[in-house]
């Protein structure tokens, strides 16, 4: 279970068909890049949650291709040009055990825009997300 803030926990990462793309695009060039496997994702206004599987050891390269694409694209789509993500760390990572974790995860995952009451159903998010 991968974890990335926004730096000051801002909403840079608001839902919109364009910020949407950016995400997209950079997590699907970030994964034929390094081969990590992603189980599913939801892109919240302030952080992003990802469960993956990394069985070649690219965890670090994935996130940092990940993080600099969306922070670069993501900045010049709002205006800003200070840092984008969370300063101090890069990325917040948790192993998960067993087909047990895994699914609880992403059920979390996929229910963060329903448990923070901005949305009733998961499919009904505007942001990107693979619940739909």
């Amino acid at each position: 279970m991968l974890t990335r803030r926004c730096s000051e926990r801002r909403f840079f990462l608001r839902p919109s068909a364009e910020l949407n793309a950016i995400f997209e695009y950079a997590l699907a060039r970030a994964v034929s890049m390094t081969g990590v496997k992603v189980h599913g994702w939801v892109v919240m206004s302030n952080h992003i949650h990802i469960v993956a599987t990394d069985t070649y050891g690219e965890r670090p390269r994935f996130m940092a291709l990940l993080n600099t694409e969306v922070a670069k694209a993501g900045s010049a789509l709002i205006g800003r040009w200070d840092g984008f993500w969370e300063a101090g760390r890069s990325y917040s990572a948790v192993e998960l055990l067993d087909a047990k974790a895994v699914v609880e995860k992403l059920a979390y995952t996929w229910a963060n825009p329903v448990s923070s009451r901005l949305v009733r159903r998961a499919r009904r998010w505007p942001g990107s997300t693979s619940a739909r």
